[in-house]
């Protein structure tokens, strides 16, 4: 009866020990953001932390500096909108009226001090309109390009 005991109780510990590492390993790799208004909420309690905000690109509020690699945007949720400071490649589907997460530290001034750039993409696949040639191209290397 001790070792089926035993046996059991080790058991139980292996997963127990299981259990916390799967919530712990989930727990970090939940992307969780604030929306403009949550943040203006309690901004004075998010400045100089890392927050992730989470929004659409206000529509004329971005500007870019090519050769310093430098965007300057506004996040909006439709009701309240944070500045934002970004230096750095943007993700190719970034663009005004799109929406995007923006980690970073928000500074003193209430700019967001941006250090990465997610940019979010449309849910719903829609097929190329008809009368688009846009040739379809595959390349494979050591080969030659071929068109369907």
């Amino acid at each position: 009866m001790k070792k089926s005991r035993r046996f059991i109780i080790g058991g139980l510990i292996i997963l127990a020990t299981l259990a916390y590492l799967i919530y712990g390993s989930m727990r970090e790799a939940l992307v969780y953001f604030k929306t403009p208004s949550e943040l203006m909420a309690d901004e004075g309690a998010s400045k100089g932390k890392a927050l992730r905000i989470g929004g659409m690109v206000l529509v004329g509020s971005l500007e870019k500096d090519l050769k310093k690699l430098t965007y300057r945007f506004q996040i909006t949720d439709g009701v309240e909108s944070i500045p934002v400071f970004y230096r750095g490649v943007p993700p190719d589907l970034f663009s005004e009226g799109k929406g995007a997460v923006v980690e970073g530290r928000l500074g003193e001034d209430g700019v967001l001090q941006a250090t990465v750039i997610m940019a979010k993409h449309a849910e719903e696949y829609s097929p190329p309109k008809e009368g688009d040639h846009a040739e379809a191209r595959s390349f494979i290397p050591g080969g030659r390009e071929r068109g369907p």
